[in-house]
């Protein structure tokens, strides 16, 4: 995502109409926040959307990125957002428990280690971005990519580490990387979005991608596929 984030831009990719709020967005949370929620956004999207509050239907884009910055957003941002979602004057609002330190957070990790742990029967690792120097070999190809420190965690999370994110070296099928190197190499505004089991080999930390597509040609087809259900004028 470029850095240079712009409303048009935003408007464009969500297919929101709400410019207004998508303006205030920016200028409350910053640039860095702001692609951050989007980058969110999307990868929500491509895992199916985001349903409602009532579960009737699914979120459109724009209404998963608001959603999202509800959630993100700081209580001073969030009512200076949505006003009208703050409690009436003289109403105080309930105390939310206090975050997680990882002071705390640590006795209770040895507490957890003494015990069986639970079944995980999906674990999968999602990573999105351009990848480094490719190496081609076999039916294969490796890169590496470097995480970024998290901008925004949930509440009530212990803070994210000020250290350097995760590199991780991606394997990635040679007919996979077919489909999207092109448009990685035509547009530098486009983006990987692997999805993957995730393994440490020695001290490497590796992704084996099961699945790798672009962000552009995602949203091409996705284009592609309401008109196609759009009716005849």
């Amino acid at each position: 995502m470029e850095d240079t984030l712009t409303v048009d831009k935003l408007a464009e990719v969500l297919q929101e109409t709400n410019r207004p709020l998508l303006m205030q967005v920016l200028r409350t949370l910053g640039t860095d926040r702001t692609i951050a929620l989007l980058t969110e956004t999307l990868h929500c999207e491509t895992n199916g959307g985001m349903l409602t509050k009532d579960g009737t239907r699914r979120r459109t884009p724009g209404g998963v990125f608001f959603q999202l910055v509800k959630e993100r957003a700081t209580p001073h941002e969030r009512r200076r957002l949505f006003p009208s979602t703050a409690p009436p004057q003289g109403q105080r609002q309930p105390q939310p428990p206090r975050a997680l330190t990882w002071e705390e957070a640590q006795p209770l990790l040895e507490t957890l280690a003494t015990e069986p742990p639970g079944e995980a029967r999906t674990m999968k690792l999602t990573l999105i971005g351009r990848p480094g120097k490719v190496e081609t070999h076999g039916q294969a190809v490796v890169f590496r990519m470097q995480g970024k420190p998290a901008r925004a965690l949930p509440r009530g999370l212990p803070p994210a580490p000020s250290t350097p994110g995760m590199t991780w070296n991606v394997m990635v099928a040679l007919r996979q990387w077919n489909r999207v190197k092109d448009s990685l190499a035509a547009n530098q505004e486009d983006q990987l979005i692997i999805e993957g089991y995730p393994t440490i080999q020695g001290s490497e930390h590796v992704l084996l991608a099961q699945s790798c597509v672009s962000m552009l040609q995602q949203r091409a087809q996705k284009q592609a596929r309401q008109q196609e259900t759009e009716p005849m004028s």
